[in-house]
């Protein structure tokens, strides 16, 4: 999931290396090295991603195949004989059955005077759209942001970022019910991630401080994390969202769990820090989700998803 490639293979020049792409029908760019004449395709995203050297590499996007009659390989999000419409999230793509059933990089337009994003989708369960995403292999993402940088969104599509609350307020209010999905992965990878659902998510508009509405927290059945968000005496429904720039807790709970949540008007601040750091100063600084999941704070990553009900 983390490239997003579709195969590989040593070709005799670029043009061999575009042909390749062109034989293959999800295959929508590719990159060639000059050095080593290796070509790479992809099936989703807008760039070309890679761990080596890029100095000899070239990165081609193909925006869509078309003949005179309609276009049959459109970007990943957009559909229609013109590839003239995109999705709205991840679970418009799943509905209207525009993209493979699998996980992919695509295109949504949550708003429709608003701007066109990248985000990561799971095209099946209904379509998973992620609105924040850390991973232990990549390269550390500082969340101890603005509001503004967290109402527009911060990070890296092929590593860690926040989708950001403006575009996840358009999406919860398309006249779809979504769910919260809450997901921490273990570095044992003999463990099975640890997840639950809250549903009935909302979060209101930036004049209102996008506070947050959670009617019910669902255990997931194998491996649950419990409930951090709305157990008894450590509620955050109803929260304004806070960041150290503009903090509605109080106790300068930003500050000290050093990235933007919806915190309690508490000196607890939260049971649960998943913007918080990845080696921080203190624990309450740290990656934790205290029930179930106790004192750790360490995980391989963590993921918080919007799935349609």
């Amino acid at each position: 999931m983390d490239h997003y490639m579709k195969t590989s293979r040593k070709t005799d020049s670029l043009i061999e290396c575009g042909k390749f792409c062109s034989s293959i029908d999800d295959c929508r760019r590719f990159m060639f090295d000059k050095e080593t004449n290796f070509c790479s395709v992809f099936e989703s995203g807008e760039n070309c991603i890679t761990d080596e050297k890029i100095a000899n590499k070239v990165c081609y996007r193909q925006e869509s195949t078309c003949n005179e009659v309609n276009c049959t390989r459109c970007p990943i999000g957009y559909y229609g004989d013109q590839c003239q419409h995109i999705i709205q999230d991840c679970s418009d793509g799943y509905t209207g059955s525009v993209a493979p059933v699998k996980n992919l990089l695509s295109y949504i337009q949550p708003s429709i005077h608003g701007p066109i994003l990248e985000v990561k989708c799971t095209f099946n369960c209904g379509g998973v759209t992620y609105i924040q995403y850390r991973k232990l292999n990549c390269r550390e993402l500082d969340f101890n942001r603005t509001m503004d940088e967290y109402a527009n969104g911060f990070g890296y599509i092929h590593g860690s970022y926040w989708l950001g609350l403006e575009h996840v307020y358009n999406i919860l209010h398309n006249g779809n019910q979504f769910a919260l999905e809450v997901v921490y992965v273990f570095n044992d990878k003999l463990m099975s991630p640890a997840r639950g659902y809250y549903y009935d998510f909302n979060i209101s508009n930036r004049s209102d401080n996008y506070r947050i509405d959670i009617k019910s927290y669902v255990e997931y059945t194998a491996k649950s994390i419990g409930d951090s968000l709305t157990q008894s005496g450590y509620n955050i429904n109803g929260r304004p969202f806070s960041t150290y720039d503009q903090d509605f807790s109080n106790y300068d709970c930003p500050g000290r769990f050093h990235g933007g949540w919806w915190y309690l008007d508490d000196q607890v601040c939260s049971r649960a820090n998943i913007n918080g750091q990845r080696y921080g100063t203190t624990f309450e600084s740290s990656w934790h989700w205290l029930d179930n999941l106790g004192n750790r704070t360490l995980f391989y990553d963590t993921q918080l998803k919007l799935r349609q009900k």
